[in-house]
């Protein structure tokens, strides 16, 4: 019996993340386009063993976000 509980833990670890993989991934589509779900997932994972990857992926959501530069002034003649 207790082998029974320990298989049904094991294969239920899996099966839990891949259906909440699949759950959030479905969250993230925005009309025809869909997002993956693992960036948010093993973000936690690049925070903690790629400090450079986690730092550069903060950086290109800010600047995405960040509103394009307004163009240089005509030069007046």
């Amino acid at each position: 019996m207790d082998i029974l509980a320990v298989l049904v833990a094991v294969l239920a670890a899996p099966a839990l993340v891949a259906a909440l993989w699949f759950w959030v991934s479905r969250q993230n589509s925005q009309g025809k386009v869909r997002r993956g779900a693992t960036g948010g997932m093993l973000g936690v994972a690049d925070e903690i063993f790629r400090p450079e990857t986690h730092y550069a992926h903060q950086v290109q959501r800010i600047e995405h976000e960040l509103p394009a530069p307004a163009p240089a002034p005509e030069p007046k003649s």
